[in-house]
């Protein structure tokens, strides 16, 4: 071989050795990670929000308000990226008085329109105002997420969030519709209520409607189940049996709190390390109540449901029509892909400190990983 071709050659293996790899590396660094790659199929810019480890599709529409198109987790411990939502709305606010009427179904009105202009300096301080100052990006301190102490050492760690908000005014009141992100992976929707409020006989009830779309890393192969404790027969109460129930068609379920009712959608397919099923819980706020009106009103009948995804089923109800309890209609849903819809009351009585505005008062859920990972996943 000649003095050229030896040389030849050595360039080739240095090329291959070294510029190679750093050409990899420069495209891996200009490359969006896996979810923000996956998320930029649905949106992009200001619409695409990350921290927390999550990646956000959000924007605004007609009718629900700000609402989530998407939303992918990253496993902080192994670098993973999955799908954890393909929608999720308020589908509803249900505002029926005391007195009998008014009733309002204030989604049916329109939300969107009424999203008001937040400032930086009171209600965005630590974060990015974005949509003309309609909806604020924070990353917040979300507390103390863990603790554990052995012989003088402690393993403590404090939790963050990717949190969107907007306000939204609705006659008195202003409705505060957040989505929060934590890094553990729970999801919490929330909507607090506050304002400049009328006084006297004016108490009412507050009811909102989330309409959840849970894909499981893909769109398929939900399976939705319910948790209930129930006391061991002959135990006295002393002992106890609890166990998870597949919901087979399309319907609806009540709140019970002394049997610990929660609910949970899992995918049929994928496992974890463990060999269970990937899933999401949804927990309601230990202080809901509940409310029950005349068969009109149908979709008051439970804080439950689940129903087949479908598009043109979005709404709960408007002024005259009880549109949720219609979806219901004897479909399959073991298997399928389906919408879960979830929903929180509150009772105001007016009180004294109402005025001259309204402490904010909120209604929440959360949605958490149930063996959707092998273990804790903050580092």
């Amino acid at each position: 071989m000649s003095a050229r071709a030896d040389r030849r050659n050595a360039s080739r293996r240095w090329i291959r050795r070294f510029l190679v790899p750093l050409a990899w590396l420069a495209i891996l660094a200009c490359a969006p990670r896996g979810a923000q790659a996956a998320a930029n199929q649905y949106c992009s810019g200001d619409n695409l929000a990350v921290g927390a480890n999550w990646t956000v599709c959000w924007e605004i529409r007609a009718n629900e308000g700000l609402s989530i198109s998407h939303a992918f987790y990253t496993n902080p411990s192994t670098g993973f990226d999955r799908r954890v939502l393909a929608d999720a709305t308020v589908a509803q606010v249900f505002v029926p008085y005391e007195v009998g009427s008014p009733r309002y179904h204030d989604v049916a009105y329109g939300l969107g329109p009424a999203m008001q202009t937040l400032n930086t300096r009171d209600d965005c301080p630590h974060g990015n105002l974005l949509a003309n100052n309609r909806v604020c990006r924070e990353i917040e301190d979300r507390g103390l997420a863990q603790r554990f102490c052995l012989e003088g050492s402690c393993a403590v760690r404090r939790g963050k969030a990717l949190v969107l908000w907007a306000s939204l005014q609705t006659g008195a009141y202003n409705y505060i519709q957040t989505w929060s992100f934590h890094d553990d992976g729970t999801i919490e929707p929330a909507l607090g209520l506050t304002g400049a409020l009328q006084f006297g006989p004016t108490a009412h009830t507050h009811n909102v409607y989330w309409r959840m779309d849970f894909d499981i890393d893909d769109p398929a192969n939900d399976r939705v189940e319910e948790f209930t404790r129930l006391p061991k027969a002959g135990s006295q109460g002393l002992a106890g049996v609890s166990t998870w129930s597949p919901l087979l068609g399309e319907t609806f379920r009540p709140h019970e709190l002394f049997t610990f009712r929660k609910w949970r959608v899992a995918d049929t397919q994928k496992k974890n390390a463990q060999g269970k099923r990937w899933g999401y819980e949804i927990m309601a706020s230990t202080g809901d109540g509940s409310l029950r009106t005349n068969p009109s009103e149908g979709f008051s009948k439970g804080e439950f449901w689940v129903t087949r995804a479908r598009s043109s089923e979005r709404f709960v109800s408007t002024d005259t029509k009880d549109l949720l309890s219609t979806y219901l209609d004897g479909e399959p849903i073991d298997g399928q892909d389906v919408v879960v819809w979830v929903v929180g009351h509150a009772y105001h009585e007016v009180r004294s400190e109402d005025a001259p505005y309204m402490p904010i008062e909120w209604m929440r859920f959360e949605a958490r990983p149930r063996d959707f990972f092998d273990a804790n996943p903050l580092p």
